[in-house]
C-alpha cells in the first residue's frame, strides 16, 4: 500500500481533512481502482494504516517530512505504518535479526506469524498474513532481489527525513539523549551508531530538529512538531 499512499499524497494536499482524502479515493478515483467496492476497501485500509488525518500528529509530521524526503520516502511511509500496526512492528524484530545479504522468504514470515499468534487464525489467514508481511517489508526496502522463492535481506534506504521521523516517534515514546539511538523506530533504520549520529547532526544543522551534541552527550527537541494541546497531553 506504500505506492497507493504516495499517489494519494501527490493528488491531495497534506493538510487536507479525512473527507477530502475519502473523496479523492472514492469519487475522483486517484488510485485507479476498478470498482467502487475496491475503492472503499482501499480507503478503509489506508485510513486504518496511515490515519489520513492532519489532526493525528504521526500522519501530519510524516507528511511534512515527506516533502524533504528523496530516496528514503518509502521507509518514511513505512515508519508510520510500523507505528500504527503492531503486527508489522513486532515482525520487524524478526526481519532485523536476519543478516544483510542472507535470504528471507514468504515461508519465514508464515513461520513467524504462526509462532507469534498460535491458534488464533484459520490456516488460510496465516498464509494471507505471510504474503502481506513479505510484501510490506519488500516495499519498505528491507528485502531486495528475488533468489528463488526468497529475497535478499537489505538495509533500507535511510535519509535525514526518515531518521528525523524515527527520532520523533522514539521521543514520543519517552526516549531521550543517546538512548534515542536505541529506540524501536530508530533501530528500524538499521544504521550503525556513527552513521546514525551523523544524520542526527545533519538534521540539526538543517533545522529539522533541535540537536546539541558534546562530549558524548546528546540533547534533542522537536519544536513545532506538536500542537499546544498535543504537548500538554504528553507532558
Amino acid at each position: 500500500m506504500l505506492d497507493e499512499l504516495g499517489l494519494l499524497l501527490k493528488a491531495v494536499p497534506c493538510d487536507a481533512d479525512t473527507p477530502r482524502y475519502r473523496r479523492a479515493i472514492l469519487e475522483e478515483n486517484v488510485l485507479h481502482k476498478s470498482s467502487a467496492s475496491n475503492r472503499e476497501k482501499t480507503f478503509k485500509f489506508l485510513r486504518r494504516l496511515y490515519a489520513l488525518d492532519p489532526k493525528v500528529c504521526l500522519f501530519r509530521e510524516m507528511c511534512r517530512l515527506s516533502r524533504l524526503a528523496t530516496e528514503d520516502i518509502r521507509l518514511l511511509y513505512g515508519l508510520l505504518a510500523l507505528a500504527r500496526e503492531p503486527i508489522l512492528r513486532n515482525c520487524l524484530d524478526m526481519v532485523l535479526r536476519v543478516p544483510v545479504g542472507e535470504s528471507l522468504g514468504r515461508t519465514d514470515f508464515e513461520a513467524w506469524i504462526r509462532q507469534h499468534a498460535p491458534g488464533q487464525y484459520a490456516e488460510s489467514m496465516y498464509v494471507s498474513f505471510s504474503h502481506n508481511l513479505y510484501a510490506s517489508f519488500f516495499q519498505m526496502g528491507y528485502l531486495g532481489n528475488s533468489v528463488g522463492k526468497s529475497r535478499v535481506r537489505m538495509r533500507p534506504r535511510t535519509g535525514i527525513s526518515s531518521m528525523t521521523y524515527a527520532a520523533f516517534l522514539d521521543w514520543l515514546c519517552g526516549k531521550t539523549g543517546m538512548a534515542l539511538l536505541q529506540g524501536s523506530y530508530s533501530h528500524a533504520l538499521d544504521l550503525g551508531p556513527s552513521e546514525h549520529l551523523a544524520l542526527i547532526k545533519a538534521a540539526g544543522r538543517q533545522g529539522l530538529m533541535r540537536v546539541a551534541y558534546s562530549g558524548g552527550v546528546l540533547e534533542v527537541g522537536f519544536p513545532g512538531f506538536l500542537t499546544d494541546e498535543e504537548a500538554r497531553l504528553i507532558a
